[in-house]
């Protein structure tokens, strides 16, 4: 991510119907620029403390216009769990992008960084989320029912995970 960035995820992290099942309000001009001057300052290129996360985001090659990101947070150090996340601007749906490009991520946190197990967590209204993890080989293993007020709403919220021996041999 770099600050050159900031016009084109505003106009994903602005749509109301992109950010209605992740945790960021509506973004303005304003926050926008405060999560890309937040992720330039906390993020790390190779996560190895419990807290510590990685943020990448995805540009087409054609034209360098970024189109969605991937995160990936260590959860625990003692347990090798870390989280995956991502998010696609509207007009790249279903066009594989968000499945590239974490199939990239979960590469390089089982392999370089030496994680076990990866989990992605997902509000059920979002059945899209739940394909790419799907895609990915990841495992549906719980839904929990009305486990968060999320925006003015309770939430019901599916786990996926996905061992380092899955993805191996996927």
């Amino acid at each position: 991510m770099k600050q050159s960035d900031a016009a084109d995820l505003f106009e994903y992290q602005s749509n109301a119907e992109i950010v209605r099942y992740i945790p960021w309000p509506v973004g303005t001009e304003e926050t926008v620029q405060k999560h890309i001057d937040r992720t330039l300052a906390e993020s790390v290129t190779a996560p190895k403390e419990e807290g510590e996360y990685l943020v990448l985001v995805w540009q087409l090659k054609s034209t360098g216009k970024v189109i969605g990101q991937s995160n990936l947070n260590i959860e625990s150090i003692e347990h090798s769990c870390a989280e995956i996340g991502w998010v696609t601007h509207q007009d790249f749906h279903r066009q594989g992008y968000a499945r590239e490009a974490s199939v990239a991520v979960l590469t390089y946190a089982f392999e370089t960084l030496g994680i076990h197990r990866v989990k992605a967590v997902m509000d059920t209204r979002a059945p899209g989320s739940a394909a790419v993890a799907a895609s990915l080989g990841m495992r549906r293993e719980a839904e929990f029912k009305e486990v968060e007020f999320f925006k003015g709403e309770w939430c019901d919220m599916w786990n996926y995970a996905i061992l380092k021996s899955e993805f191996e041999r996927r």
